[in-house]
């Protein structure tokens, strides 16, 4: 499996093989007339994937069994694709996956005269929206009469690419995937990770809540491409010093592994003007905010804004560390 691609799946198997998150996607993204008729409760793993080994860099999987109405036995079967560039023909793929999975079940039920449900569930999080294609659409019908031979079944897609209107949902756990999956796309974004570790910060400090921000924290210091000192001071704002703690002990964990590829590092002299430029503007988004956060909203004058404009990164880092202990926004910035 391409290794980046690993990184996605991994989050995805961790977060999504919890029954409890996986019935939090369902209850928040199938229509209401269809979880009418699901017992979430009694969700429980299957199978783990019917993707072949050709396949898994491409898309990962996970098979739920579900009590319906009146106990009857279904199936929901997630298919995550996570392709750069969409899939036009998933509904295919799809296709392939839900015939398996009846034909599995046909085994272990050799006397079965029927088969049982399945909901099919696409969630993409490639760079660009996509709309899905159901089978019907990539046949070339010559006539309408002739649909009647095709095979006709209802998947329900999710897109989380970034210009998606697609509203994340649900509790924290699965907010946070979804918002990484996001985030992954536009990775010299601040403000995503940010945003993730508000997420962050609202859970305990329990050793599950601390196994979560392992996750999610390996999962940013992989994919988003943000100098060390910002994350730290972003960690610094917004997370209790436990959490905080344990985001920079994994971040040095990471880095002696030779697992951070080099995004979290800081920027090696002679880098090209353009990225250094980058790093001065993830820096002066955080200190914005901390500003903000510790003096209260629209504190900056002109004059104040136009000093933080032009400050080099050494200064900005300064003024970040002396905001712990100024009493005041002068002493922040005092020569």
């Amino acid at each position: 499996m391409n290794p980046a691609n690993n990184i996605h799946d991994t989050l995805f198997r961790y977060t999504m093989s919890h029954s409890d998150v996986a019935a939090d996607f369902l209850r928040h993204y199938l229509p209401p007339e269809v979880t009418a008729h699901l017992q979430l409760d009694t969700l429980a793993i299957a199978k783990d994937t019917f993707v072949t080994p050709d396949q898994r860099g491409y898309y990962s999987d996970l098979l739920y069994t579900v009590l319906l109405q009146g106990d009857k036995q279904g199936l929901v079967y997630f298919l995550f694709e996570h392709k750069s560039r969409p899939d036009r023909f998933v509904a295919l793929q799809l296709l392939r996956y839900m015939v398996e999975i009846w034909e599995l079940h046909r085994k272990q039920h050799k006397n079965t005269k029927t088969l049982p449900l399945i909901i099919p569930i696409v969630v993409y999080h490639g760079k660009n929206r996509r709309i899905v294609s159901r089978l019907v659409d990539l046949i070339d019908l010559p006539t309408l009469a002739n649909n009647a031979y095709v095979p006709h079944f209802e998947l329900t897609f999710y897109d989380f690419s970034p210009a998606s209107d697609e509203k994340i949902k649900g509790a924290i756990a699965l907010r946070l995937m979804l918002t990484c999956f996001r985030a992954k796309n536009n990775p010299t974004t601040v403000e995503h990770v940010m945003e993730i570790f508000a997420l962050l910060a609202k859970l305990d400090n329990t050793e599950t809540s601390m196994r979560w921000i392992e996750v999610i924290a390996t999962y940013l210091f992989q994919t988003m491409d943000i100098e060390r000192n910002v994350m730290h001071n972003i960690a610094t704002l917004q997370l209790d010093e436990s959490k905080e703690d344990r985001i920079m002990t994994l971040a040095e964990r990471l880095r002696k592994e030779g697992r951070m590829e080099g995004k979290l590092e800081g920027k090696l002299e002679g880098k090209l003007e353009g990225k250094l430029e980058g790093e001065v503007l993830g820096r002066h988004a955080v200190l914005r905010r901390q500003l903000g956060k510790r003096f209260g909203k629209d504190i900056l004058d002109i004059r104040m804004q136009e000093r933080l404009r032009c400050a080099t990164a050494e200064q900005l880092d300064l003024w970040a560390e002396r905001i712990l202990d100024a009493h005041t926004l002068e002493d922040v910035f005092r020569e």
